[in-house]
């Protein structure tokens, strides 16, 4: 994959300035054409009170993933997602080394977020690709290499059993390692996508609701598949997309980084630990 392509094509730049440091200065419906400059951003009035140190220490609580700062890592802690698009409020912790992805022109325009590994130490210069995202499905593609083909009939998306069933019908990108699975305290399925000797496009899998379109990120090593949990809370699907493999992405390549089967392990046990800390709270 040449790019952040589907899962994180639409606003690569733009996402991948904010995470060195940069700022996008133009965004375009089609094509995206940024420039980036210095962070100048002003975090308030000048005159506005400095918090003392006595309130600033009994601040409690997780951090809004939509107030987390735009630019580098996150600082480690609690996080959560707490979207209109969601069925739900998602809390999860985030270890230090990770920053967030979304997939939008803005992060309010968006409903598909990530938390990626940064990657600078596999030599990769435009990220890594690696980690979890929570999203929602919007349409499914019939045909995730033919956007012609159209889209699935809306009834896939009404539970998690049935999305599943939608994703085991593509031929380029078969299904594998179909089951029932828990998370958060709600149940659906687990549902792997390899990636088809005859898979040669930049494959869209679905579009979620505000038009993003999602497709996988293989690693460069076997086993090249994504996973995805699909869970059913309160009558919608929550999509959880995982690349819990160890070698580098195709995506790390593009970017410069050495095919290593091992690039990722450690960072496994901390993706681990990120699914391991999810809380979901219906509104």
């Amino acid at each position: 994959m040449t790019r952040l392509r589907r899962i994180f094509r639409t606003t690569t730049l733009v996402a991948l300035g904010l995470r060195y440091g940069l700022a996008a200065a133009a965004v375009l419906v089609a094509v995206i054409l940024a420039s980036c400059a210095s962070p100048g951003a002003s975090v308030g009035d000048s005159s506005s009170p400095t918090p003392s140190p006595t309130a600033a220490s009994t601040a409690t609580g997780p951090t809004s993933l939509m107030d987390s700062p735009e630019a580098g890592d996150l600082p480690a802690g609690a996080y959560y997602l707490d979207l209109p698009a969601y069925p739900a409020r998602i809390d999860f912790e985030v270890p230090a080394g990770w920053w967030h992805f979304w997939g939008g022109a803005t992060r309010q325009d968006s409903d598909a977020h990530a938390i990626l590994v940064n990657s600078e130490d596999t030599g990769a210069a435009n990220g890594s690709a690696w980690g979890v995202a929570f999203t929602v499905v919007g349409e499914v593609r019939v045909d995730p290499c033919d956007r012609v083909a159209g889209n699935m009939d809306s009834s896939v998306t009404e539970s998690a059993e049935a999305l599943a069933d939608a994703f085991s019908s593509w031929e380029d990108f078969p299904a594998t390692g179909m089951e029932d699975t828990t998370l958060g305290g709600f149940s659906g399925m687990s549902v792997e996508i390899a990636r088809g000797e005859t898979a040669t496009c930049e494959a869209t899998l679905f579009d979620t609701p505000l038009g993003y379109e999602f497709g996988p990120i293989f690693s460069s090593t076997e086993p090249m598949v994504n996973q995805f949990m699909l869970l059913d809370v309160e009558g919608s699907v929550l999509v959880i997309w995982i690349t819990d493999f160890p070698g580098t992405t195709l995506f790390e390549e593009d970017g410069g980084a050495s095919p290593d089967p091992q690039a990722h392990i450690e960072d496994q046990a901390q993706l681990h630990d990120i699914l391991d800390s999810i809380v979901i709270q219906p509104r």
